[in-house]
């Protein structure tokens, strides 16, 4: 069993206070990336973390779809009946045509929020391999100014 980190904009989480309701992970890159090689399978763990660093779901993947796409609605459509299909703004600026990660949910739970990992670099999704766990789910102290995106996270989760 891998783990990954789905990483999103806060704008980007769909839930309640209760659980999160991503319904699915997602990436889409141009070129492959790690998870179009290495695959996503049921039962790995899929981490959600913030841009800047904000760890705060966690969810099971229930089935995953790898593979190229030539038309970016192809992969937009495998989310249809999700909160995230009709979340314009995270499907801007997608490339066309590529490479797709497109993994559904479940189990899908909010924990503690607590900083961990290094910045994420415009990553969307990163495989978790033995020298990358540490380095990505280890807690450390909060970085400058993310106080912010904490209190920004509990007033939208607690809304």
């Amino acid at each position: 069993m891998a783990e990954h980190v789905q990483i999103r904009k806060l704008e980007h989480l769909t839930g309640t206070s209760k659980a999160p309701h991503l319904a699915y992970a997602l990436e889409t890159r141009a070129s492959r990336g790690p998870a179009q090689k290495t695959g996503a399978f049921p039962d790995d763990v899929v981490w959600i973390k913030l841009h800047g660093g904000l760890v705060v779901g966690k969810a099971r993947i229930q089935i995953a779809w790898v593979g190229e796409y030539s038309a970016l609605n192809e992969i937009r459509q495998r989310t249809a009946g999700s909160p995230i299909y009709d979340l314009n703004d995270l499907w801007a600026g997608r490339p066309k045509v590529g490479y797709a990660v497109v993994a559904e949910l479940r189990n899908e739970q909010w924990v503690e929020p607590h900083w961990a990992g290094p910045r994420t670099y415009g990553y969307e999704w990163v495989v978790l391999d033995d020298k990358k766990r540490d380095s990505w789910l280890e807690e450390k102290p909060p970085p400058k100014g993310g106080d912010d995106l904490l209190r920004s996270f509990i007033a939208w989760r607690d809304r």
